[in-house]
């Protein structure tokens, strides 16, 4: 069996697609409570990456192995360093939409 051919990868891949597409729906002009539910559903998005990130990286199938070069090849599109993409690097990213919580007001 491939990696993208598993159950679990698939729905994962899923539940992370539908996740994008509710944030995006969501747009820009959003009230307290619905850029709450925005970036609930943004640090959800983040666990399945990063998650699924280190399932790629454990793999040895050259799909998983090609995903994992792409997410490094896409990080130097937005001026970070292949060597940045890592598991605590969605740490950060988690730290980051955290923080953007804590600052909306109550």
């Amino acid at each position: 069996m491939t990696f993208f051919n598993s159950e679990i990868v698939q729905q994962e891949l899923q539940r992370m697609q539908d996740l994008y597409l509710e944030i995006n729906k969501m747009g820009l002009v959003l009230s307290i409570p619905q850029k709450r539910e925005q970036l609930d559903k943004m640090i959800e998005l983040i666990d399945i990456q990063q998650t699924m990130y280190m399932r790629v990286t454990l793999s040895d199938d050259p799909q998983a192995e090609q995903l994992c070069a792409q997410v490094r090849e896409a990080a130097k599109m937005v001026g970070l360093s292949p060597n940045d993409v890592n598991h605590t690097f969605y740490d950060t990213l988690r730290d980051n939409v955290r923080k953007m919580i804590d600052e909306l007001p109550k």
